[in-house]
């Protein structure tokens, strides 16, 4: 009866002791150790551009330092995988794009659930597309570039940051409305397919904003038209597409901090003031600005929002593109 007595006693003790330990996790303080921002593109990009900017404010806010992880290809999905498959404990983060949440299940045979698999946490910042071209396509604007297109079927050639990516939908919508036929070369980034254009190597991108607004008064490119509903402030003298490509729809991305699904409603809600916070703050808002980027202040359930409706704008789009999962 003793000996009873002794092992129920102990077998308290041992729950009691386990039952703190819980609570101590539960309440462990966070973040303890580096953050990690996974980016789906290489370096030097627009998406690399705010995963460093923000990641420099989170490090600030949360006092922790924040790690830059770049894992290109397949127009980000290798790294949209990998983050979905991290623990989720706050600790690695992913700066995504329309690309691998909204359009992925259209355009390619993914291995995660944009939306099972993650958690939204904040919106970061967006901005349209503009066709640029290498100085020597013989095209000063949309209108030269598509008659020259039409009259040389086949022969100029457009770089994308990755097949089934925005730089590679947005100039499918552009050469489907216009109706001229473009040579896609894939790349595993907007600063590689760029840089390609700027050489000469290749004829044409349709980038992000922000890249191409370093080369505002470079010779060597041309910026011929601009992907959103009107003209940007960045880029007055650069006409929309809509001016020369009659019914072109608007096109414009974002990019957003989001998480592997699970993870703590404290951390992901942490980490979502620190964003919004950041984006109040007009010196931050004017280094978004001043690289062509608009600011999106958007918290989680907001940003959740702007990614159903994107489902709803971009699966018809991509169908009438023709582009298929593989």
């Amino acid at each position: 009866m003793e000996k009873q007595r002794r092992s129920f006693i102990t077998a308290l003790v041992l729950a009691a002791a386990a039952a703190g330990t819980t609570s101590a996790q539960a309440a462990a303080p966070w973040p303890v150790r580096p953050i990690t921002i996974v980016v789906p593109y290489a370096p030097g990009g627009n998406t690399d551009l705010m995963a460093r900017l923000i990641g420099e404010q989170l490090s600030k806010a949360l006092q922790s330092p924040v790690v830059i992880d770049n894992k290109a290809g397949a127009a980000g999905l290798i790294a949209a995988e990998f983050v979905a498959r991290s623990p989720a404990d706050g600790y690695t983060l992913f700066i995504g794009t329309l690309t691998q949440i909204s359009t992925a299940p259209f355009t390619n045979k993914i291995r995660y659930d944009p939306l099972k698999d993650f958690v939204p946490i904040a919106n970061v910042g967006g901005n349209p597309f503009v066709i640029t071209v290498n100085a020597r396509v013989p095209a000063r604007d949309i209108k030269e570039l598509v008659a020259y297109a039409k009259q040389n079927p086949g022969k100029l050639n457009m770089g994308n940051a990755g097949i089934g990516g925005l730089t590679h939908l947005s100039g499918l919508v552009f050469a489907k409305h216009a109706g001229v036929d473009l040579v896609e070369v894939p790349y595993k980034g907007a600063a590689l397919a760029l840089a390609d254009v700027v050489a000469g190597q290749i004829d044409m991108y349709s980038g992000n904003l922000s890249e191409v607004v370093p080369y505002v008064r470079d010779t060597r490119v041309r910026l011929l038209g601009v992907s959103s509903k009107e003209r940007v402030k960045q880029l007055p003298d650069v006409p929309t597409l809509a001016e020369f490509v009659p019914g072109i729809p608007a096109v414009e991305t974002w990019n957003g901090l989001l998480g592997p699904a699970g993870m703590p409603a404290d951390v992901v809600d942490k980490i979502s003031a620190a964003v919004l916070a950041a984006q109040a703050d007009p010196a931050f808002r004017k280094k978004l600005e001043d690289a062509g980027i608009t600011p999106l202040p958007e918290a989680k359930d907001q940003f959740a929002q702007r990614i159903q409706h994107d489902i709803a704008v971009w699966k018809p789009m991509i169908e009438m593109a023709g582009i298929k999962p593989e």
